[in-house]
């Protein structure tokens, strides 16, 4: 759930580009999708879509939903308010629903959800981040949203701007997500940036030879500690130059069949550039041990010329801590993804959605539930949504216009990211939703997206392949701090391989064509 996002424009230009390389997920996304008590569940769905469900909406008597999100919490004072505000709309929306918050303890949301779902407490719409495979496809608790969209017109106005959802709705209609994709792509201050003698050079030609003399020449012009820092893991950096490696999806075509991208040939060249940037000292040689806000802070002082955010509302954030550290000179340029074999940033995931919100198919208030994320998706919900408080988060200025105070940087939508119907006109020039980079970000985000061909692992291989998971990014980390070489690289295969790698592959080389 993130602020300040994609435009309706580039939504467009998106659902133009982004229609290629589905082929093969949507049986497969289907196949899992057609259990007789799932198909039974759509049924009343549909039929509750009609004039009973009207009269459900606008009837005197409200129904108390219960929801469950990912760090908003009950007991927090502004949650408290937004909720109390929510809830006055919906009131005058003449929807018959009023909201309540589930608590959730401290720790992992994902783990935490599950043992509320375990335990038989499900609430009416349920946001998740991970583990809905779960109780969508094995405990069959999760509603087919397919009806209900079909039967709205904010939501099935985002999503029919944008391939890319048609296409997971379509392999997976549990999950709903309209918010950007979490695609982060690279920054760093114009002002560094401007001083290094490699800067026309790389423009014209972002190879994976000039990103490097590029960190270097960031990192002492900047007087960094470093060239480029991530958090935790190689995740942001591969988005970066996955493609320059040829590493253009997650499955890669060999001669023998599809291969896992991270252990073809290809990721043992990428591994290796890494391990020299880090023996150099341009990849942060922490960085496995950093957390986002390490990552923030490095790249706001002195510990990183360059780091990755999200496309639009991070990227936006970014731009705005930057200048207010060091100046209005340190306003971002968005780097582009490396060239080598190929161009863009990681590819998308139409597979499914990886996190959003699901209706329990026990809930007693289905079509009022789905009423309540439709309005948060109407011009009037987008106000509270993007915009918070009035009075804190902006004012109305002397034209009547949304005019964004200081607090609106720490501002995030509850519901849905998207900016859609948000009317941008009535924002004041004052304070445009999103700054230049920002919008650059998002533009950057549709010149170099293309589709993934990853694939929805059946629960049967999940525990192989999280333990293939954990061997490549043990090795991967081991290769780049220098713990292990070129000579280690046949066993890691194995050891991914006997993990559950060889079953996995396998099974994918049955799905894609």
């Amino acid at each position: 759930m993130k602020k300040k996002l994609i435009s309706l424009l580039m939504a467009g230009a998106l659902a133009a580009g982004l229609l290629a390389g589905c082929g093969g997920k949507d049986a497969q996304g289907g196949k899992e999708a057609e259990t007789p008590k799932q198909e039974e569940a759509a049924k009343p769905a549909q039929e509750e879509q009609q004039e009973p469900a009207q009269e459900e909406q606008t009837s005197g008597e409200k129904e108390t939903l219960r929801l469950v999100i990912k760090d908003v919490s009950p007991e927090d004072p502004v949650y408290q308010e937004w909720l109390e505000k929510f809830n006055a709309e919906l009131d005058v929306a003449g929807i018959g629903a009023q909201v309540e918050l589930v608590s959730m303890q401290s720790g992992t949301y994902s783990e935490n959800l599950a043992l509320l779902l375990n335990s038989g407490d499900i609430p009416d719409i349920i946001y998740f981040q991970g583990g809905d495979e779960e109780f969508a496809l094995n405990q069959n608790i999760l509603e087919d949203l397919t009806p209900y969209i079909q039967g709205s017109t904010y939501i099935k106005g985002m999503i029919d701007q944008r391939a890319y959802i048609q296409t997971r709705q379509k392999n997976y209609p549990y999950l709903l997500y309209l918010s950007v994709m979490s695609t982060k792509v690279p920054v760093i201050r114009t002002d560094v940036f401007d001083k290094c003698a490699v800067k026309d050079a790389f423009l014209a030609d972002p190879s994976v030879e000039n990103y490097h003399q590029l960190m270097k020449e960031a990192k002492e012009q900047g007087g960094y500690l470093a060239g480029y820092t991530v958090a935790g893991d190689l995740a942001e950096i591969n988005n970066v130059f996955d493609q320059a490696f040829g590493l253009s999806t997650t499955w890669v075509k060999q001669d023998a069949g599809y291969v896992y991208g991270r252990v073809s040939d290809a990721y043992l060249e990428e591994l290796k550039f890494y391990a020299q940037l880090y023996s150099e000292g341009l990849l942060d040689n922490e960085y496995a041990s950093n957390n986002w806000e390490d990552k923030e802070n490095k790249f706001f002082g002195d510990g990183a010329a360059i780091v990755s955010g999200t496309q639009g509302a991070v990227v936006d954030s970014y731009n705005t801590k930057q200048k207010k550290a060091n100046g209005d000179g340190a306003v971002l340029t968005v780097l582009p993804p490396a060239k080598g074999v190929a161009q863009g940033y990681t590819p998308i995931d139409v597979s499914k959605e990886s996190r959003g919100f699901a209706i329990s198919a026990l809930s007693e208030h289905k079509d009022l539930a789905f009423a309540v994320l439709e309005y948060a998706a109407s011009p009037e919900g987008r106000v509270l949504d993007l915009l918070g408080f009035e009075g804190t988060h902006y004012v109305l200025d002397g034209n009547g216009k949304f005019e964004l105070q200081e607090a609106h940087d720490n501002w995030y939508s509850v519901i849905w990211g998207l900016t859609d119907n948000l009317d941008m006109d009535q924002m004041s020039e004052n304070t445009p939703y999103i700054s230049e980079p920002g919008e650059k970000s998002l533009e950057m985000f549709l010149q170099y997206s293309s589709n993934d061909n990853a694939v929805v692992i059946p629960s049967d291989y999940a525990v192989a392949w999280d333990a293939c998971t954990s061997v490549y990014k043990e090795f991967s980390a081991d290769f780049v701090m220098g713990n292990k070489t070129e000579a280690d690289w046949d066993a890691y295969v194995e050891a991914w391989n006997n993990a559950g790698g060889a079953q996995v592959t396998e099974y994918i080389n049955t799905v894609l064509e």
